[in-house]
């Protein structure tokens, strides 16, 4: 009796631990509701029609509550393979009791719907649904299934879809024959946060956002999106599947930090949900429009190559018209040559100057400007060589001097008449080879050559006369020397001459080092940027290679800051065009050099006089030439993979470029109290580190600490260069500069007080800008207020010379006008940018636009090609304004 009652007991457990299955068949586009638990599941067979059939179908399910650890689980059957989801689930953190969902479409992948070892064309054409939960109470699943008729993109036809958080998009792009590359652009009204991802025509279709982060490619987007594809990575075609995400801030970023008012906000109402302001609808228009074939880009980089060769041409046929007599006057300039050295003795005035030398002399190893520095390396005490040593000293030679007395004040104008190319000229005996002192004395100016005789201006050939706006003339007409007219002015008190300077300086008093110490000295510009940009530039190009690397294994194209409307791939370039538009640097920082490099070759075969003219920096042109190439090597770095983190990379090398074409300005009419190359790349070292502070900082504190060292270091640099160098962070030296600012006290230096005004003034309002904007690209900012300053002193080095009589030669004025030419429409296409690193990549993507020029390059592009154009014109002004002065004595010469 107990062993019957016992499996009575047994019977009814089972009962009630049975699972009842039911199998039913429902059609497309109906709905049905069923009820679910632990013991009652369902099998549902979807039998779609002929028409229906050729779509894939879209499920649709939906429960009226449930909990996620007891979830409604359903699992799709199909040929080829099986897929299960539950509801509800966890859509970035936010509980979805709804799904839609694409089935993946028989023989996708190229799979053979019908196979040779399973025989099943009888089979039914659909997929079966199982429905089931282990929850004990009831729950009801709403189920729907329907043929996914927008599931094709066509070529170059706008497809517009609807989507929502529960029903991502999948549409399908089939490659048409002998087309191998195609585009896919994205666009979209409103500016709802959607992911797109790019997979590869197989099963089963990824559809979470999980999972996407695992599989092919991925953006977030907004408004726009593109990228580029190839049928060798995607040879059946490729899915584009849309998820429109939970909230804004995969597109936007976490700024909640960036409100000010966030703690208070905060604190009155609590934490703000940022999903509430999503709306649940998006709507997606994609197109699938051609690529660029090979011919195309063979096409764009051959007129870009020709373009830039352009230029070598040019300077080609500039040196053969230099020895075609005809053109040769109008190019070559009026110079006077160094004195001759007979029978391999020096000059009297080579003598005297070696007599008058010390042999050594000791510097203040603290100094930064050479003030009071005649060495040319950097040892504490060196000896001065014998001018018969120095290799600025002409060969010996049999051609006799010229006698003839030459005016003191030569044409400054830059188109001598009938003149030959060269002078000769003795040179005077009391020069001397020491550079300035401490002080520089007004005297200084009265230690030139001695006085010409009078020339009648009636009677004077035209190499006699001067043009010089210092030149003054008798009641007879006659030129004076200007030399005398500066010894008889009246000197200044002592109050008005701040540190013992004169009152109206010459170039003669800043210029007093020889030849051998000046270009020493320019050399090291050039040789310590080939040992900046080296150790520089390695480490980019293997930091952006790990970037690219890092991009294609991942598969998300929110790490590099494309413009994927213009970037075409070539290789394992994904942006071949940002990279090869670099070239321009490149091919003009190497004509530079080569241009500034027959200069000097043509200065030592024919030295010039020291006593004439401004003197050459022919290192520091070089070193800007050089810097431009390097330019071409770190922007095309970044542009393989441009994002915030490697910024710097692009713009390092622009600040040098600025601050060298400023110290290039400043050196040609101070060359004796220029600052040193290791403190003008001290400077830039600072800079780059503030720059990278900025980048990865920011934040009010900075901008803060920002602003007031860039107010500081402007007016300490205008301090510095108002008085020649002569101005130190002292106690003494603030005395004397404030007490040569006092209301009644005239200036010093008029013209050299307004440009310093003028500067200060620019940057105040860059410091003030800055400070109240806070951007968050510190590196552009600083790239403005750099190329701002660098503008602006070009701009007044050329007034000043107008102002002063000074014409440069035509050619001068060719390159400045092909330099402001080219610098107005490259600043437009810099400022109008075609992305954004400083925003989120989805934000980035709004200023992407399509390629304007051969449909290969864009503004970026542009504003590499025309400003590679604007610095090499400019420099190469910068190196021939002054040849209108190469026979115009240096105590003629104007300091400005």
């Amino acid at each position: 009796m107990f062993v019957l009652v016992c499996l009575l007991l047994c019977v009814c457990a089972r009962a009630q631990d049975q699972i009842i299955v039911e199998v039913i068949r429902l059609q497309y586009e109906q709905t049905q509701t069923l009820v679910v638990n632990r013991s009652v599941e369902y099998v549902v067979e979807f039998v779609p029609t002929e028409q229906q059939m050729v779509w894939p179908a879209r499920i649709t399910a939906h429960v009226s509550a449930g909990d996620v650890a007891r979830p409604v689980l359903l699992t799709a059957r199909q040929r080829s393979g099986a897929t299960t989801w539950q509801l509800p689930y966890y859509h970035e953190q936010r509980l979805l009791y709804e799904l839609t969902r694409t089935l993946c479409p028989d023989g996708a992948g190229g799979d053979q719907i019908d196979s040779e070892h399973c025989d099943d064309n009888d089979a039914l054409r659909g997929f079966t649904l199982h429905v089931g939960s282990t929850c004990a109470t009831p729950v009801e699943v709403a189920l729907r299934t329907d043929p996914a008729r927008d599931f094709v993109i066509q070529y170059n036809i706008d497809s517009s879809f609807v989507i929502t958080k529960t029903a991502p998009l999948v549409a399908l792009y089939r490659w048409p024959e002998k087309q191998d590359r195609a585009r896919l652009i994205v666009s979209a009204e409103d500016e709802v946060c959607a992911t797109i991802s790019v997979q590869n025509y197989t099963c089963p279709i990824v559809q979470s956002i999980d999972a996407m982060e695992m599989i092919g490619l991925r953006m977030t987007v907004e408004k726009s999106g593109a990228v580029q594809l190839s049928r060798s990575s995607y040879p059946y075609g490729f899915l584009v599947v849309a998820v429109v995400r939970a909230d804004q801030r995969p597109c936007r970023g976490d700024d909640t930090n960036d409100d000010p008012d966030w703690l208070i906000e905060t604190a009155l109402w609590g934490e703000r949900d940022e999903s509430q302001y999503v709306a649940t609808n998006k709507t997606v228009t994609f197109t699938v429009k051609a690529a660029l074939s090979r011919g195309q880009y063979v096409l764009a980089a051959c007129v870009t190559i020709a373009i830039f060769l352009l230029f070598y041409v040019a300077f080609g046929a500039l040196v053969l018209a230099r020895r075609w007599e005809p053109l040769s006057r109008r190019i070559g300039s009026l110079a006077v040559l160094a004195p001759d050295v007979i029978d391999g003795q020096p000059s009297q005035a080579d003598a005297s100057v070696s007599a008058a030398s010390p042999t050594r002399r000791r510097r203040d190893s603290t100094a930064t400007f050479d003030s009071s520095d005649n060495s040319d390396t950097d040892s504490d005490e060196e000896p001065t060589d014998s001018p018969t040593a120095s290799p600025t000293t002409p060969a010996p030679t049999t051609e006799t001097p010229v006698t003839t007395p030459v005016a003191t004040n030569p044409p400054a104008s830059s188109t001598p008449a009938a003149s030959p190319e060269v002078i000769r000229s003795t040179p005077p005996v009391n020069s001397t080879s020491e550079g300035s002192p401490e002080v520089i004395r007004s005297d200084a100016l009265n230690a030139t050559t001695p006085v010409s005789p009078e020339v009648p201006i009636s009677s004077a050939s035209p190499t006699q006369l001067s043009t010089s706006p210092q030149a003054t003339t008798d009641s007879n007409g006659r030129v004076l020397n200007e030399t005398n007219a500066v010894a008889n002015a009246r000197p200044l008190s002592e109050v008005d001459r701040p540190f013992g300077l004169p009152a109206e300086l010459r170039l003669a008093a800043l210029a007093r080092r020889r030849a051998r110490v000046l270009r020493a000295r320019s050399d090291r510009y050039l040789h310590t940027l080939y040992t900046v940009a080296v150790f520089y530039a390695l480490p980019v190009v293997q930091f952006v290679a790990a970037f690219q690397m890092v991009m294609n294994v991942s598969g998300s194209l929110d790490i590099c800051y494309y413009n994927f409307l213009c970037a075409h791939p070539a290789g394992a370039l994904a942006d071949f065009n940002h990279v090869f538009s670099n070239l321009g640097y490149l091919l003009l920082g190497a004509l530079l050099m080569i241009q500034v490099r027959a200069r000097r070759q043509r200065r030592v075969k024919k030295p010039r006089h020291e006593e004439y003219g401004i003197p050459a920096h022919y290192g520091l042109l070089s070193a800007l030439g050089a810097g431009m190439m390097v330019v071409a090597l770190l922007s095309a770095s970044y542009h393989v993979c441009p994002n915030g983190l490697n910024f710097q990379f692009d713009v390092a090398f622009m600040y040098v470029l600025a601050v060298l074409s400023m110290v290039k300005i400043y050196q040609a009419r101070h060359p004796d109290v220029n600052a040193r190359a290791h403190a003008t790349f001290g400077v830039l070292a600072v800079l780059i580190a503030i720059v990278v502070w900025g980048v990865l900082g920011g934040g009010a504190l900075f901008w803060g600490a920002a602003t007031v060292l860039h107010v500081f270091s402007v007016l300490l640099l205008s301090l510095r260069i108002y008085y020649v160098g002569q101005f130190r962070l002292e106690k003494q030296s603030l005395f004397v500069a404030a007490r040569g600012f006092q209301p009644r006290s005239r200036p010093l230096y008029a013209a050299r007080l307004v440009l310093l005004l003028i500067a200060n003034a620019v940057n105040w309002v860059f410091a003030i800008y800055g400070l109240f904007m806070q951007a968050a690209d510190f590196a552009s900012h600083l790239l403005n207020v750099l190329l701002a300053n660098t503008l602006l002193y070009m701009l007044f080095y050329l007034t000043m010379k107008l102002m002063h009589g000074e014409r440069p030669r035509w050619y001068a004025w060719c390159y400045l006008g092909g330099a402001v030419a080219a610098w107005v429409p490259a600043l437009y296409f810099f400022m109008s940018g075609s992305t954004d690193w400083s925003a989120t990549p989805a934000q980035s993507r709004h200023k992407n636009h399509e390629c304007m020029i051969m449909d290969f390059y864009d503004s970026h592009d542009l504003w590499h090609m025309l400003s590679a154009a604007a610095l090499y014109l400019s420099f190469a002004a910068m190196l021939t304004w002054d040849d209108g002065l190469s026979a115009v004595r240096r105590t003629d010469i104007a300091v400005f």
